[in-house]
């Protein structure tokens, strides 16, 4: 594979990141508008999404899932509560562990939640074949960029020995 050489005389428009970042603006335009009729922020939307599949999980499961770390999701948990989405309970058997369940009113917005969805299907303009396609690049994309922070920060990628550098 040929390395990419890093020059101030590429354009934006040509640099992968740009593009990237481009289009998670793009995508957080998209989620706004079609989760403002719900009350909720994308951030918010997932943590429901993850709830709804699973019926409860641990502030630490969803943090996980996420990729948000406890000074973002303890906030995020706040206001879902403070909507009457989802309750806290502080577990019998190891206090430390708080898992997050839905209310009633969490499961009844799942129903409205199809449209969020379809919003985003008509907004991406793919059909399945080109978004599991592209949903594939991307999660090997991200796959790789992980990766390459870990061989950084601890100088292995732990499948493999440690790299000499990163280009």
């Amino acid at each position: 594979m040929k390395k990419a050489e890093p020059t101030r005389d590429v354009p934006l428009d040509q640099m992968l990141c740009f593009a990237v970042y481009k289009a998670e603006q793009a995508f957080n335009r998209v989620y706004r508008a079609a989760l403002e009729p719900l009350g909720l922020t994308y951030p918010q939307f997932l943590t429901m999404r993850l709830l709804w599949r699973s019926g409860s999980s641990s502030v630490g499961e969803i943090s996980e899932q996420l990729g948000l770390d406890s000074g973002t999701i303890t906030p995020l948990i706040k206001r879902l509560t403070n909507m009457g989405l989802v309750r806290k309970e502080r577990r019998a058997d190891d206090e430390r562990r708080v898992d997050i369940h839905l209310t009633q009113a969490g499961r009844e917005l799942e129903a409205k939640s199809g449209e969020v969805l379809r919003c985003i299907g008509q907004a991406l303009q793919m059909d399945m074949q080109q978004a599991d396609a592209t949903l594939q690049t991307i999660n090997h994309l991200t796959s790789n960029l992980t990766r390459a922070v870990n061989v950084r920060t601890t100088g292995t990628d732990g499948d493999s020995a440690p790299h000499a550098s990163i280009v």
